[in-house]
């Protein structure tokens, strides 16, 4: 009986140890996987911008149209006709750095430097904003304090200076940080957006915001948040869950002297998306639709979604104008025959009976415009909409919202 005990004991250490063997080997294959945009303007012809990074948080190399697998409303799997990498992909960014007093001295100097070194690596067409937060943050985007908020510029040399200035002091308001930077991302178009996210701390006072509204507004813009957590000090599970469920990436740095290359790793991951191209199946029905990708690369695979729509209704076909034929000229033409006055007709004249149908042709005309207002005045009046992503009044405004480009709706409230 002892002999089965140790033999059974002696098994399950086995198994244990071959599933955390497994386990950490899965980990260390990891890639991800983040859809920023589905672009149906060419419909049928579709284009997608996404970004695939390894564990490391490094864009994945050599990419190709069999690497992926696409699905449209969950219908049958095909491969996309083109994979291009574009390492200069135009970018929107939020910058959101702790200055809480726990980053006096180095910590802060380093961190000053990561973060000009990552706007070193931007280029003309991109997009930066600064949130830099400890305590008393307004979390609505409209409420920037030009001491260490800035709005999106593509002009960053007052945001270099911004930078430099700042100074550590105060609490930690991670939750209302958040909250605004996403807010600030949501309210650009839709397209390859971020928040790149410094702290090396926990949210402080606790009370203080929700830590569920970022990531709950993240998800419904599709913003991604990209972190680094400094130290020992910080809330590890909260940063984690607020990377991985907005389709972001987690790293840790325990010191400070590491930042400088963080960021510089996630300057080239956000800069880097795959450009993939397809025809569509789909017909122009007015509903939204769900592009499901999944990437097998590196021994590994990893999965996103996007809804998209509804599909702009497809061109109609040209019709071929048929060439006229040519026109052959005569070589001789005869000359007409002269008329006989005697034979023409007598002229005419005319009598006021001939004009009776102008009277009846205004008579019709004032019928037919007064039926005309009628049907106008019954017309029922538009449902009022709004945007549902930022709010913005659609009333009797078919199309995305011109503010946002958003393309949900909901009905207004009065």
């Amino acid at each position: 009986m002892k002999n089965l005990l140790r033999l059974f004991t002696f098994m399950l250490l086995i198994a244990l140890t071959m599933g955390s063997f497994h386990q950490a080997e899965a980990q260390e294959n990891a890639i991800s996987l983040h859809i920023s945009q589905v672009d149906i303007t060419g419909y049928p012809a579709i284009t997608v911008h996404l970004s695939a990074w390894d564990e490391s948080g490094l864009p994945l190399a050599g990419l190709a149209p069999e690497n992926f697998t696409l699905q449209e409303d969950g219908g049958a799997p095909f491969h996309p006709a083109t994979v291009q990498a574009d390492t200069e992909a135009p970018l929107s960014v939020v910058l959101v750095l702790d200055v809480s007093g726990s980053m006096t001295g180095q910590p802060l100097a380093d961190a000053r430097q990561a973060a000009a070194r990552f706007l070193d690596r931007l280029a003309t067409g991109d997009r930066a904003a600064l949130i830099a937060f400890s305590d008393s943050v307004n979390p609505e985007p409209q409420q920037l304090d030009a001491r260490r908020e800035m709005a999106f510029t593509s002009d960053l040399s007052p945001m270099y200076d911004l930078i430099e200035s700042l100074e550590a002091q105060g609490g930690t308001h991670l939750y209302n940080a958040m909250t605004k930077a996403v807010r600030l991302a949501a309210g650009l178009p839709p397209g390859h957006r971020a928040i790149l996210l410094l702290s090396d701390g926990r949210n402080e006072p606790a009370v203080v915001g929700d830590p569920d509204e970022a990531i709950q507004l993240a998800e419904a813009a599709n913003v991604p948040v990209f972190v680094i957590g400094l130290g020992n000090g910080i809330d590890e599970p909260y940063l984690r869950r607020l990377a991985n469920e907005t389709g972001g990436l987690l790293r840790l740095a325990p010191k400070s002297s590491e930042l400088a290359r963080l960021f510089t790793d996630m300057a080239t991951l956000l800069k880097t998306q795959y450009i993939l191209t397809y025809t569509s199946n789909l017909t122009a029905d007015g509903k939204d639709h769900t592009l499901t990708i999944t990437l097998n690369a590196a021994s590994a695979s990893a999965s996103a979604s996007l809804e998209f729509g509804p599909l702009p209704s497809a061109p109609a076909p040209a019709f071929p104008t048929e060439t006229p034929a040519p026109i052959e000229l005569a070589t001789s033409v005869p000359l007409p025959t002269p008329v006989s006055t005697a034979t023409l007709p007598p002229p005419k004249t005319f009598h006021w009976q001939d004009y009776w149908g102008w009277p009846i042709a205004a008579l019709v005309a004032l019928g037919l415009g007064i039926w005309l207002t009628s049907l106008r005045r019954r017309r029922p009046k538009p449902k009022p909409e709004s945007c549902a992503q930022c709010g913005f009044d659609l009333t009797g405004k078919p199309g995305a919202c011109p503010q946002c480009g958003g393309t949900k709706r909901l009905p207004k409230r009065k």
